[in-house]
């Protein structure tokens, strides 16, 4: 007599009862998962290019690199140069700043390659726990699209990602997360967000946020 099958726990947490329409037997799923995931993206890396363009470009920015000329070369890194712009304010409380991370969250250091392999195995996770769950699982399916969006997004930046100061002293930025909101006008009781994200950053966080509630109500749906 055939044993049957057993799921490691946490995957089964996660996906749920085993069900016959599985996602990837699909084409619906797939194709609001990958259109989903596209969006995403195109969101995420237009808004990079958008706003470091526009800002590198702007008469105020130009003004201050012109002041800054004599003082540049051999003096300051490409990147000391960028993190030391003025920002420009978007609103009451947000403005773009630029800003470069060659590390992860938080501005933690990490070689680079360490870090681009994380993201391929996320990727790998994502479009596997997509394809073992069911098909109507559309909270499950929005949450990993999301989590996919923020890793394709940094992960394209740290592989081909080049950040140009229009000063001809200076050397073109290479593989480094380009990052530009920042919240660190907001102060609740003393205590402000220090660090710049950027769209992909937003859209991972999400992804985990959905993901968790999603276990959590599997989880309470499989109690009696």
């Amino acid at each position: 007599m055939a044993q049957p099958s057993i799921k490691p726990r946490f995957l089964s947490r996660l996906l749920g009862t085993p069900t016959p329409d599985p996602a990837f037997k699909s084409p619906r799923a797939i194709a609001i998962f990958v259109l989903l995931v596209i969006a995403g993206l195109a969101g995420d890396l237009l808004s990079k290019h958008y706003v470091f363009q526009s800002m590198l470009s702007s008469p105020q920015v130009r003004k201050e690199l012109e002041i800054m000329r004599p003082y540049v070369v051999g003096n300051l890194t490409s990147k000391q140069v960028l993190h030391s712009l003025p920002p420009q304010p978007v609103g009451r409380w947000l403005q773009w700043r630029l800003s470069l991370n060659d590390g992860i969250v938080f501005g933690l250091e990490m070689p680079r390659s360490i870090v681009a392999a994380a993201s391929v195995v996320a990727i790998l996770l994502t479009t596997g726990l997509f394809s073992l769950s069911s098909r109507r699982a559309w909270v499950m399916h929005a949450a990993l699209a999301l989590i996919l969006v923020g890793a394709l997004g940094n992960l394209y930046d740290r592989l081909f990602s080049s950040v140009q100061i229009p000063l001809d002293s200076l050397e073109p930025i290479r593989y480094h997360v380009r990052d530009f909101i920042d919240l660190t006008r907001i102060r609740i009781g003393g205590i402000y967000y220090k660090w710049i994200f950027n769209v992909a950053d937003i859209f991972l966080v999400i992804g985990v946020v959905l993901l968790m509630a999603h276990q959590w109500r599997t989880q309470k749906k499989s109690q009696p």
